[in-house]
């Protein structure tokens, strides 16, 4: 009657090895898709580190040019040049040249002989002129100073 209870129980020790065993595998497993995964990762993001670091250099090579761009188009003969030849300009004549007096705004008294007035600007005109500042090195007077 061995041979019964042999069929009948089975050895539960083997089939649990074979669960453990499993276990561990899949375990195992999973740590090595893991390694796999955090090193693709890394190699995705040394693209991605490199790609950017030749934008960086490509951009850094235009900034340069650029500086030198500007450089020659602010070189003083240059921009001479073009307001004489292309722009047809030159220096004012002595008749096109208005002296201001100290303080004084360029309309309110300045305007051009014939020029007709506004009536705001006439207003203007006929206000009394403001007290002269006192001379250099000299205050005003208050009251009560002798």
């Amino acid at each position: 009657m061995a041979g019964i209870d042999s069929v009948v129980r089975p050895d539960l020790g083997s089939r649990r090895g074979i669960g453990v065993g499993a276990f561990l595998l899949a375990l195992v497993t999973a740590g090595a898709m893991a390694h796999v995964g955090v090193r693709m990762k890394g190699i995705e993001v040394a693209y991605a580190l490199g790609r950017e670091r030749r934008i960086n250099t490509e951009l850094e090579e235009e900034r340069r040019r650029l500086n030198i761009e500007i450089g020659m188009l602010k070189d003083p003969v240059r921009v001479v040049s073009i307001a004489r030849d292309k722009l047809k300009m030159g220096p004012p004549a002595p008749t096109d040249i208005v002296r201001l007096a100290p303080g004084q705004l360029l309309g309110v008294r300045g305007e051009p002989p014939g020029a007709p007035k506004r009536p705001e600007r006439a207003a203007q005109a006929k206000e009394p002129p403001a007290a002269a500042p006192p001379p250099a090195g000299r205050r005003p007077a208050l009251e009560g100073d002798e």
